[in-house]
């Protein structure tokens, strides 16, 4: 009967014992059980964005803007430079030159020679100081224009004039090819001018009649192809704005934002030029 209680006893709560020695060790000194999340788990690092990689150079990036416009406005509008709007300014400047080169070889200057000698000239000189101020008023224009579309398409970001700057020079790429377009089927479309430098009266109306022929076919070519390339160039800036303010600008605002702003230097242009 002992022997049965003994057994019992001893087989009662066998664990009692470990357990307060657990409990006192561990009021002792709680810090020996007790294991962080830091201890639990591996570390890991911060995670934090990493800066855009440029992906194409200023030849790929116009080749892009062609045949994938959204995927070279992207890299522009992440990644601005000033070399591809640069480069652009220079192709117009040389294809605006030789359409004037090519404008002069449908006149024709008659009468005394000497004053033909002068005419010329002075005509050459014109145009040189015209092709100069023309790349200055349009480095200006681009500055210009700029900076409207970098208040009109922030869209809350905050994105840089730089940015924007290269964003709208990339966008004239249409300009350069429709020019260049407009210059291969406008060309042999305009008739032929001659004036008699000795005779004022009958220059003054072969120039009038010139003008009016030269019009008729800006009208009927030069402004429909102008105009899809002022949808394209919108196209292209509102794709650069919205990529360039991390598409806190909408592309429908940015495209109605850069067509406004074209047309309206479009306008401008034919005023300066005495067209309408």
């Amino acid at each position: 009967m002992n022997e049965e209680g003994n057994l019992k006893g001893s087989n009662h709560n066998p664990s009692g014992y470990e357990t307060d020695r657990f409990r006192g060790n561990f009021e002792k000194n709680p810090s020996r059980f007790s294991s962080s999340s830091q201890d639990r788990l591996p570390e890991t690092e911060t995670s934090t964005p990493q800066a855009y990689v440029r992906k194409y150079s200023v030849l790929q990036r116009l080749y892009k803007l062609i045949v994938s416009p959204s995927e070279a406005m992207k890299d522009i509008g992440l990644a601005p430079d000033y070399s591809g709007p640069i480069l652009l300014v220079i192709l117009k400047t040389i294809f605006g030159s030789v359409a004037l080169a090519l404008a002069f070889q449908k006149i024709q200057l008659i009468g005394d020679s000497q004053t033909v000698s002068r005419v010329w000239a002075l005509v050459s000189t014109v145009v040189a100081i015209a092709v100069v101020l023309s790349i200055f008023l349009f480095i200006a224009f681009w500055l210009v224009k700029s900076l409207l579309v970098k208040y009109l398409c922030d869209g809350g970001s905050g994105w840089s004039f730089g940015t924007a700057a290269s964003v709208t020079g990339y966008a004239y790429l249409p300009d350069v090819i429709f020019g260049i377009i407009s210059l291969i089927v406008v060309y042999p479309l305009l008739p032929s001018l001659t004036l008699n430098v000795s005779d004022l009266t009958a220059a003054s109306h072969a120039l009038a009649d010139f003008r009016a022929q030269a019009l008729g076919i800006e009208i009927a070519l030069s402004i429909p192809i102008g105009l899809i390339g002022i949808i394209w160039k919108s196209y292209l800036g509102g794709l650069g704005a919205k990529f360039g303010t991390n598409e806190q600008c909408r592309l429908m605002w940015a495209f109605v934002a850069f067509l406004f702003l074209a047309l309206l230097g479009w306008l401008i242009s034919f005023l300066l030029r005495g067209t309408v």
